[in-house]
């Protein structure tokens, strides 16, 4: 009886071992691929003299209008010190680059958010846009 049980004993760890193994992998494998199609988007904004806390509230409009329309409202990072760089950045996480593409085209379609642009402009010296994978 001892030398069945220990072979039970043995048993069924190292089947939980093996079914780990099998789960852990599957899960990495799913987490591989999601991340690999994760892109970033950031829009980088150059104020004009004067108008960064202007550029900073407008962006923070544009991004409730972006929520209004049913999109990501991303994040908006204000600088607190330092010269040179942007002084807004808003940011955006995208599971797939078919996800940006749709997001683009609401924008494209919806006419205030066409309006808050175009202000835009008027406060801008320069304006920078980037595209980063995640992996």
């Amino acid at each position: 009886m001892t030398a069945a049980k220990s072979k039970t004993n043995g048993f069924y760890p190292l089947i939980r071992s093996v079914f780990l193994v099998v789960l852990l992998s599957g899960i990495s494998g799913n987490v591989a691929a999601q991340v690999a199609d994760t892109i970033l988007v950031q829009n980088h904004y150059y104020p004009k003299p004067g108008k960064e806390d202007e550029v900073y509230k407008w962006r923070l409009h544009a991004s409730e209008v972006r929520s209004k329309l049913g999109l990501p409202k991303g994040r908006v990072l204000k600088k607190l010190n330092g010269t040179g760089g942007p002084f807004v950045i808003w940011e955006c996480e995208y599971p797939s680059p078919e996800a940006r593409q749709k997001d683009v085209a609401v924008l494209d379609q919806s006419e205030e958010f066409k309006q808050v642009q175009a202000h835009m402009t008027t406060l801008l010296d320069k304006f920078e846009r980037y595209v980063f994978s995640i992996h």
